[in-house]
């Protein structure tokens, strides 16, 4: 029996998490396998009844508390027998410590663009009354052109990488420019480029209403959110019979309904989060996406399997991955030109239904190569893999 532990901050949250539950649901119908998860803050109101029995889920301290969370992680570890360890976004602090007093085997599991820290690091720089103080006095001019976050990303990415069994990317240009920055030969090296899987549908709706939708966390920084109300914006009075509408939850949604307001932007409605958001991409025609960093863009390849046209930003290779060929599966906008993306938007919404018809089988038929039987078979070979199997990724 191999045992299996991911960690979490949130679950279920977003799309990482989402990959768990599909690594989990598949593993589950094997024999010899078994799935814990250890997760910070448990969303009760999101288990839904597929999940029950795929999984075991313990509950750890947060990361405002790294020593007692690490403490707990050990703990459990040794009670669980735990084989591998996979660390969702980054690993922990002490894991070294923690794998030379258990043996468990390690992943880090990257579920954002390499090197992703660099915005992050940026971002907490300005983040409070005196951080923004300091940024402004002291290190705005160290930071603005970004090769210092980048460096620093770098170096901890090699630290993570160095300190793992496997390390693993979204795809396979990810997994050439982590090598190269970190100065290691690709082929010689255990990084592991694993897409995210994609359910498809037995049967899809096509029959949209005029909708543009956006489906993710409400954190700015990364999403940036403000830009697709700025586009609404422009967009609004060329498309009056359409709609738009946010799905989802986070620490920037009263200042982005705040945003909405002053903007006097019209047919806006914020849904919150939801535990089926499956009936929003039945009804949508379009799915938008505006992010400064992402992976791989779940929102969208989840638009794609229920028959929504999908636009975004192409400011990553995860990106342009889930909607090339432009045109064809989606549209990819030069980031970050907002009068470009709302012009793309009009674009879409007044093609014919013909030509929307067109894309959208086109991507219903894409998301068929990541189906989640084929990706999560990548995990199962990494995994035995790392529990010294023969097999190979």
């Amino acid at each position: 029996m191999v045992k299996v532990a991911f960690i979490h901050n949130n679950f279920p949250a977003g799309g990482a998490e989402r990959v768990t539950v599909d690594i989990a649901t598949y593993l589950s119908t094997l024999n010899g396998y078994k799935v814990y998860v250890y997760a910070s803050r448990i969303a009760d109101s999101l288990i839904t009844d597929d999940m029950e029995g795929i999984f075991i889920l313990r509950q750890i301290p947060t990361q405002a508390v790294p020593s007692r969370r690490a403490q707990q992680i050990e703990q459990y570890i040794k009670e669980d027998e735990i084989d591998i360890l996979v660390q969702v976004g980054k690993s922990i602090p002490g894991i070294e410590g923690i794998k030379e007093r258990t043996g468990v085997k390690t992943v880090v599991a990257c579920h954002g663009e390499p090197f992703w820290q660099r915005y992050a690091i940026t971002y907490r720089r300005q983040k409070g009354v005196v951080r923004k103080l300091m940024w402004y006095m002291f290190n705005r001019k160290r930071y603005e052109d970004g090769s210092l976050a980048k460096r620093k990303a770098v170096f901890r990415t090699l630290k993570e990488y160095s300190g793992c069994d496997a390390y693993t990317v979204l795809c396979q240009p990810y997994k050439l420019e982590t090598a190269a920055e970190l100065g290691i030969d690709p082929e010689k090296s255990h990084i592991y480029a694993i897409e995210n899987p994609e359910y498809t549908l037995e049967e899809v709706n096509y029959d949209k209403e005029k909708v543009v939708l956006f489906c993710g966390r409400f954190e700015n920084w990364s999403k940036r959110i403000d830009s697709l109300l700025r586009i609404w914006g422009m967009v609004q009075d060329r498309l009056p019979e359409w709609r738009l509408v946010l799905v989802g939850n986070g620490p920037d949604a009263p200042m982005l309904k705040a945003m909405a307001e002053e903007l006097k932007l019209e047919r806006v409605s914020f849904e919150g989060m939801q535990k089926d958001v499956g009936r929003y991409y039945d009804k949508a025609s379009i799915v938008a996406m505006t992010s400064l960093t992402e992976g791989w863009g779940l929102a969208l390849s989840e638009a794609q399997a229920r028959g929504c046209i999908g636009i975004a930003f192409g400011c990553t290779a995860g990106i342009i991955e889930v909607l090339e060929p432009d045109g064809e599966c989606g549209f990819i906008v030069p980031p970050f030109d907002e009068r470009e993306y709302a012009d793309t938007l009009v674009r879409i919404a007044t093609m014919s239904e013909d030509e929307k018809m067109r894309i959208r089988r086109n991507s219903v038929v894409k998301r068929q190569r990541y189906s989640p039987d084929k990706i999560t078979e990548k995990w199962r070979k990494l995994f035995d893999q790392i529990t010294c199997s023969n097999e190979s990724v």
